[in-house]
């Protein structure tokens, strides 16, 4: 196959991914195109990712690029739907729109935000680390009596208990969307 038959690639990486990058799986195909956020810069803090960072931005692969506001809006609102205490920050979002507005494929090792992605179909691809296997959604339920509560709420509105974040759906992730 000649290196202009490849079918142009579009990756979009989160901090994770400039940990555990594979240079030489990642450049074999030369259409591929890499985009990151400059607050995902800012949570490099490793040798090891910064060099990596480095690497790929001297290669000229790598772009940077800031998400459209209304699409990271629209996501945290529909994260909030399976997840109303994410543990997901406002960079993994930003990254999650970006892979979105790019039509990309997410490079992460984050398991949440592998199962977030998994969620609203966007394809994941994990260099290094574990891959997740189940889809899960998350609800707020009573630590005291035990009683389910929908809106985003510390204090149970029924004994003044505190709220914890639980699993409450495990669906076999879907194989097609992780490479």
């Amino acid at each position: 196959m000649s290196e202009n038959s490849l079918k142009p690639e579009i990756f979009v990486l989160d901090a994770t991914a400039f940990i555990g990058l594979d240079f030489p799986q990642l450049q074999t195909n030369p259409n591929s195109h890499f985009f990151t956020t400059l607050n995902v810069v800012s949570e490099l803090k490793s040798f090891r990712s910064r060099m990596n960072l480095d690497i790929l931005k001297h290669s000229g692969r790598l772009k940077f690029r800031t998400p459209e506001i209304t699409l990271v809006k629209e996501l945290k609102r529909r994260i909030q739907t399976i997840d109303p205490q994410t543990t997901l920050s406002s960079i993994d979002i930003e990254v999650l729109a970006l892979t979105v507005q790019l039509n990309g494929i997410l490079i992460s090792n984050d398991l949440g935000l592998q199962n977030a992605a998994l969620h609203f179909e966007i394809p994941v691809k994990v260099i290094s680390g574990k891959k997740i296997t189940y889809l899960r959604e998350w609800q707020l339920k009573c630590a005291s009596c035990g009683k389910i509560i929908r809106d985003l709420q510390r204090i149970c509105p029924i004994c003044g208990g505190f709220l914890k974040r639980v699993p409450i759906e495990t669906i076999k992730q879907k194989p097609e969307l992780m490479e």
